[in-house]
């Protein structure tokens, strides 16, 4: 596979700040809003800081419908049937509250309320290696994000994950024109966040940043935004999940994963898409796999961009100096377990849990998945089968 170009992108307006959704009513005022198509899910609406972005609407006059079908994994059938809601409400702006899955259930509602048929229609089979190849047409209506997690960066990012119900599958639908026009960072609307949940998002951000920063299709632009985020990430992440009280934390920790969800103009890797397969065969979270995988590929990644592997040592605070180029390379995935291992993320699968007969197909699969051809270096079915093996610490 070959790519047609690079392309960089983001919101017109990123807001970042203490106490910014109490202004979210005159954001959607300027972008010319009559009736707000809120999404969330039953939980972030029931948070003390979400009322402080409702009030902030009725303040400015604007009406709003609550849409709050937005599952972990959203899928075809709730972003239809929510865009099916945006047509009969007559709503004419979108602002997304939550953690990645709701931002991108927002979207991807954007995507089809200005564009013919199911969301199904408007999956990208090559949104790495072809970003121009994007079957919707026409730009989302004006759209507010406001994140709730550390980690996806999908606020500032044009692409969204959706699961094909008839299918199967979980497959990427965006393009520069499903980008939103605001991004609100509130580090506030992060502080709800249970130690568990900031570990595992934190160190999605953190792994965007490292797989942006070697990646085939690494950017001047993301490489400024990779190697700050894997800086912030590694200093505050710990502190995050320690004590979530910790508003310089939850502040750097925010800034972290926008850069990140910058750096990921880039598309994500290897560790990405071989995770992903955990998720559906095993029922991990998305930041365990990311834990469990990150060592076996960032070593087997390493012979590739030895350089790139030096600098992100130093970033994550390792000492190389007086070593081998080679030796001084590898240290980073050594960091990057050990990293994992403080925020108590599982760094290895066991045969008892995770039946090791799945390997081949995951391989398969793995191949299979776009992300996997913004890796430096490409696996063969051999080679992947033998990186999955690596990650159990029993066989």
């Amino acid at each position: 596979m070959t790519l047609k170009g690079s392309l960089f992108m983001g919101p017109e307006r990123v807001i970042f700040g203490r106490g910014v959704v109490r202004d979210t009513g005159t954001y959607a005022q300027q972008l010319g809003g009559k009736k707000v198509f809120l999404v969330a899910d039953e939980i972030i609406a029931n948070l003390e800081a979400f009322k402080l972005i409702e009030a902030s609407l009725t303040d400015k006059g604007i009406d709003y419908y609550l849409y709050t079908q937005s599952d972990v994994n959203p899928t075809d059938v709730q972003i239809d049937n929510g865009c099916k809601i945006y047509k009969e409400e007559k709503c004419d702006i979108i602002i997304g509250v939550g953690g990645g899955s709701n931002l991108d259930t927002a979207k991807s509602i954007g995507i089809i309320a200005t564009n013919p048929g199911s969301i199904r229609d408007n999956f990208v089979m090559n949104y790495v290696t072809d970003p121009y190849d994007t079957p919707n047409k026409n730009a989302i209506p004006p759209t507010i994000l406001i994140p709730t997690t550390a980690g996806t960066g999908s606020e500032v990012g044009a692409w969204t994950v959706v699961t094909n119900t008839l299918e199967n599958y979980k497959g990427f639908c965006g393009g520069w024109m499903c980008m939103p026009k605001i991004a609100l960072l509130d580090p506030v609307m992060t502080v709800s966040m249970p130690p568990k949940l900031t570990a595992s998002t934190g160190f999605d951000a953190l792994i965007h940043g490292l797989e942006a920063y070697y990646h085939r299709y690494k950017m001047p632009q993301t490489d400024m935004y990779a190697i700050t985020a894997i800086k912030r990430i590694v200093k505050f992440l710990g502190r995050a999940v320690a004590n979530g009280e910790d508003m310089k934390a939850r502040e750097q920790m925010l800034l972290g994963a926008m850069e990140a969800g910058f750096a990921m103009n880039t598309g994500c890797a290897l560790i990405h898409s071989s995770g992903l397969q955990l998720t559906s065969k095993f029922g991990l979270s998305h930041g365990e796999t990311l834990a469990i995988m990150a060592g076996p590929v960032m070593r087997f990644n390493t012979m590739a961009c030895v350089d790139r592997m030096i600098e992100v040592a130093k970033a994550m605070g390792e000492n190389v100096q007086g070593i081998g180029r080679l030796d001084a390379a590898y240290k980073a995935a050594e960091a990057m377990e050990k990293f994992a291992e403080s925020l108590d993320l599982p760094i290895a699968l066991t045969r008892e849990k995770h039946d090791p007969s799945m390997i081949p197909k995951m391989a398969k699969t793995t191949l299979e998945n776009d992300n996997t051809y913004g890796s430096p270096r490409i696996p063969t079915q051999e080679k992947l089968e033998g990186l999955y093996r690596q990650a159990y610490d029993d066989l």
